[in-house]
Parts: structure tokens; sequence; C-alpha cells
């Protein structure tokens, strides 16, 4: 066989390798005694007694320690013939036999005390894993609302929870679980809250990147188009959940994007109070255990219940015909401790700590800090400089005028800065055209640099090429003499 042949032929065997991983499904079914699922790899046995593993695919899933199980008083921690029959988020014959940690305190999620572990996958991929847990009987002894599921790999995937009470359909859904550095992946049963049995009769993982599913977020109230009054206490409150039973993380309240509460628990709510009268856009955002975020809003107006100007209370008159403000061209000062903290010029403009607003809408003699500031800026932005046609400025003409000028150019100079400031704007937007070309410019070095390389790779073939021939030509004299 050839060389080239025999490299067609481990191409080929690569490629269908890789092609057969990245749609292999592995499926693992627990139970007491041994049970047979077509498809499935049985593992059965009482974790709490022994560890029980089984391997299907190339993975392996092992039960862990037996203490990290916790059992009823019979020291069990497996049944058979408690799920729900006519299962369909895995066949009924998977989802009637069960694992299961029992009790409200031992059973709860301890990130030091895993109860399964998926060992054999490959680091460098992603998978979807599918797990599930059913029971029937004695549910009033037994809570299984929530089951919460919990898997970490790389990092720590968060939870989902599900009804596992007379389950037949639900189960929990991970995607794209990269495993850790040992190719390893822990799985947690866990009860939470009201429930004290946490079961798990079923797990899939499946080889590849999936798109995770969104959650979605509804308000509740108040309604869109609200009219809201000023004294009230303002009920916020949301619904939020994801496709597939995935968990959410958390629940943001905000109005006009000023934050108002993050709520963990559901039902979701936050009692608004003292809030100033005007437009507001109120917004609820969920965010569930990936990171993946949705948002939801509504606009209310907060009514004012009066119409006066008082220091004490504003009853019965409007702000059309009663202000705060003078009626001449004096300017308006506001004080503390009978000190001027702020004034209105004649021509609107406002100062904080100063007399002299330069013109400017805002000026501002001190030190500010804001949570969020957004500048939208009149000018190009210079994404201009990645289309085709652009011209990237030389560099030995560059280099003259920092030489000349000592900046850049079109960025202001210390000077210029010194007398009037800067715009935010424009010279965010400057500075960005410099990023842009200098990424432009390193793309071209490279390029050059690769060019470059391969010209001498081709030129010390050729040197060791002419070497061998010499060496040749040496070899044939020394041999003919």
């Amino acid at each position: 066989m050839n060389m080239k042949r025999f490299l067609w032929l481990l191409i080929s065997m690569v490629v269908f390798n890789v092609s057969r991983l990245s749609a292999q499904t592995v499926s693992f079914n627990f139970s007491s005694a041994a049970h047979s699922v077509s498809g499935w790899t049985n593992i059965y046995g009482n974790p709490a007694a022994a560890v029980c593993s089984g391997t299907g695919g190339g993975v392996t899933v092992s039960s862990v320690a037996t203490g990290n199980w916790a059992p009823t008083s019979d020291g069990h921690a497996s049944y058979d013939g408690g799920g729900a029959s006519g299962g369909t988020f895995f066949p009924a014959a998977v989802m009637t036999n069960t694992w299961y940690q029992y009790s409200s305190y031992y059973a709860q999620y301890n990130a030091l005390v895993p109860q399964l572990v998926i060992s054999g996958l490959n680091k460098d991929s992603v998978y979807t894993i599918k797990m599930t847990g059913s029971d029937t009987l004695n549910l009033a002894t037994f809570h299984l609302n929530p089951i919460r599921y919990t898997v970490t790999g790389a990092i720590i995937y968060g939870y989902v929870d599900i009804n596992g009470e007379n389950n037949v359909s639900d189960g929990a859904v991970f995607h794209n679980v990269a495993p850790d550095a040992s190719g390893n992946v822990k799985v947690y049963v866990n009860t939470y809250n009201t429930s004290n049995l946490a079961s798990i009769s079923g797990i899939q993982i499946i080889t590849g990147h999936t798109t995770a599913p969104q959650p979605t977020v509804v308000f509740t109230h108040p309604s869109n188009g609200q009219i809201l009054s000023e004294d009230g206490i303002v009920t916020l409150s949301a619904t939020a959940s994801e496709p597939g039973g995935g968990s959410i993380y958390r629940v943001e309240f905000y109005a006009n994007d000023v934050l108002l509460v993050s709520d963990s628990t559901a039902p979701y709510s936050y009692n608004w109070m003292n809030a100033d009268p005007g437009a507001y856009v109120l917004k609820a955002r969920a965010i569930d255990g990936f990171g993946n975020t949705s948002v939801a809003t509504i606009n209310v107006t907060v009514q004012s219940l009066n119409y006066f100007w008082s220091t004490t209370g504003n009853i019965a008159t409007g702000a059309d015909s009663s202000f705060v403000g003078t009626v001449d061209t004096n300017r308006l000062a506001f004080r503390t401790n009978n000190v001027e903290r702020m004034t209105i010029l004649k021509d609107g403009t406002i100062g904080i700590g100063t007399k002299n607003t330069y013109g400017y809408a805002l000026a501002v003699n001190g030190t500010g800090i804001f949570t969020k500031v957004r500048v939208k800026t009149a000018g190009t932005w210079p994404d201009y400089v990645f289309k085709k046609g652009y011209e990237l400025p030389d560099l030995q003409e560059l280099e003259r005028y920092i030489a000349e000028h000592k900046h850049l150019p079109g960025i202001v100079s210390e000077g210029e800065v010194a007398k009037d400031g800067f715009d935010l704007g424009d010279q965010q937007a400057a500075l960005l055209k410099k990023v842009e070309e200098f990424t432009l410019y390193l793309i071209g070095e490279n390029k050059r640099l690769k060019e470059q390389n391969a010209k001498l790779e081709e030129q010390q073939a050729r040197l060791e090429d002419q070497q061998r021939q010499i060496d040749e030509l040496k070899r044939m004299i020394k041999t003919k003499n």
C-alpha cells in the first residue's frame, strides 16, 4: 500500500469515527434488581450499600460512594415498580424503577457529595444530558415536588427542578455540558424545600452541541398602560419559566433601567414604594441556570395626587399654574445648610457646584458616579474602516505626523483637552477607528509574515536538496577515485 492510499484510508477512518461520535447517544436505567430495557444499559443494585456502575458506548456511569446516598430506614436507596406507568419522557420500562435519596436534610445539595459520576467523556466535546425520576407510592409520606437535579463539569451548570410525583413526561435537560479536564461530569439528585424524596430512573448522554431553550417571563401585575397612584404601594409581579423544565435562577425588576430588586424565589414579586410621578418603563428580566436571559416590559404612569407646590404635600392645583421657580430673569438657587448646591440659570441651564454653565445644559463642578452611561454620537461610527476600499494611512506618513504633532491623527491633543475638554462620543469613535486600523495593520503584517515564512521554507527545502546533491557528487567522486 503506497503512502497516499494509506493517508486517504486513515483520514476516512477518522471522519467516520468523528461523525459516528457526533451522533452518539448512550442511555442508562437504574433499578434495584436487574431489568433489561432494549437500547439501555441497566445499572442495578442498592447504591447506599455498594458502588454500582455500568458502561455503554465507552461511557461509564457510577454511583460514586455509598455515603453519598441517603437511604430510607431499611438501608435501601433503590426500588422497583414504584414509578408511574406509561412514561413518555423516557420509556415506561425505564421510569417505573428508580434509585432515590430520602429525607429533606441529608438529601439536599452538597457540592462535595455527588450521587453519580459520568466518565469516559471527551473533554473537548459538549453533551446534552437528560434525566428524570418518578414515584406514585405513598405520596402522603414521600414528597417529590421538586426533585432537584444539578450537573457540574468544567463549570457548575446550575439546577433543574421537576415534579416527580406521578411523573410521566417531565424531566431535566442540560444543554452543552462540557466535561472537566478528566472527561467527567458529576450529577446531583437532591431534595429541595418541602420535598423529602429525590429519585432518578434513567439518564441519557447525547454527544454534540444543541440550541438551549430561552427562558420566558411575563408581567402579571401591573398591566401595560396602567395609571398608578403616587402614594400607593405597587406590587410588581411576574411569572418565569423555561421550556423543557429548565430552572430560573432569578428575576430582576427594573424601573427605567434602574434595578429595583433581584428575586430568586417564585412567585417573583417586589413592593415598589414612593415612586415619583411620571412615566415609567418597567422591566422584568428572567435569568436561567445557564445564564440565558429574557425580558418583558410594560409602560405605566405614576400620577401625582398633588396639585400645588408645598414642602408638606400638594393638593388642588396644577403645575402649569402653580410652580417652583422665577418669573423674571433671576436665576433659581437651591441650598442645603444655607450653602448653595445647585442653580438654574435664566436660560434653563443647570449648574451643580457652580454658577457658570458655559452654555452647557448641565455643568458639574465635582465628581459624579453612575451605574450606567450611554453616549449617543452624532458622528459616523467607524465600522467603515472594515469596508472594502478603505485605504489605511501610510505608516511612514503616520510616523512623520506623530513626530511633528505628538499625538495620533483625529485624536485631540493635550493642549486642546486642557483648554476645552473633549467630546466623549467623538473621541470614543476616534479611538475605535484607531483600534480597527491597528487591527488591519496586524492582519496585513500576519499575512506578510506567513508569506515570508513560506518562502523561507521553500528556500530551505531547495538548499537541503542542493546539499543532498553535493553530498551525492562527493560520494561518487570519492568512489571513482
